[in-house]
């Protein structure tokens, strides 16, 4: 029995080791550049991978899709925290094709709040979602100072509201005509208790 708790204890102490691992080494010691770092503060905390394609290095990240036209993406990179970074904006072809939860997919095909894969350049403050196969060459869209504005949600219609068609006449009319059958009501009573 003491051998199970020990075997217990021992296990629920490994947990925060394996929690820390899941930030990789390499995010840990990639020098980003001042303009990244300015772009994207979060990047190292971000980070859940480095890898290099040609003479580039990148950190790959999460991020949430949150506008998409044929030629535009815009995402939300995650944060450790679970918040997300101000909306950033991709170009891509109409026919390519992403790496969407390890499946290739095409661009038509994904849905707004869908996680992706993004990279994001090590030197210079450009973005670019994972491609379908990884020998294909990765387009980077640049990176603006300024933050692209936030998608705005599909502003609340106000109720509709009746015509205006009707006045007060109608009530008045109503109201006189419930005292006109009062009266008759009262007239017919006092007419039945005489005879």
């Amino acid at each position: 029995m003491k051998a199970f708790a020990s075997l217990g204890s021992f296990a629920l102490a490994l947990i925060p080791a394996v929690a820390l691992a899941q930030q990789p080494a390499a995010c840990e010691r990639v020098e980003f550049s001042e303009e990244v770092l300015a772009r994207f503060p979060n990047i190292r905390a971000a980070c859940l991978d480095v890898i290099t394609k040609g003479d580039q290095t990148y950190a790959v990240v999460k991020a949430d899709l949150v506008r998409a036209t044929a030629r535009r993406m815009t995402v939300r990179v995650k944060r450790p925290d679970g918040s997300h970074s101000d909306p950033v904006g991709i170009n891509v072809a109409p026919n390519e094709r992403l790496n969407v939860g390890g499946k290739p997919t095409a661009i038509q095909d994904v849905a707004i709040g869908q996680e992706l894969t993004a990279y994001i350049s090590v030197k210079d403050p450009g973005i670019a979602l994972a491609p379908a196969e990884e020998s294909e060459v990765v387009t980077f869209t640049p990176v603006p100072a300024t933050p692209e504005p936030a998608p705005q949600q599909a502003a609340a219609e106000p109720a509709p509201t009746m015509p205006k068609t009707a006045t007060s006449l109608p009530l008045l009319g109503s109201i006189g005509f419930v005292l006109l059958a009062l009266g008759a009501g009262f007239a017919f009573l006092r007419r039945r208790s005489r005879a």
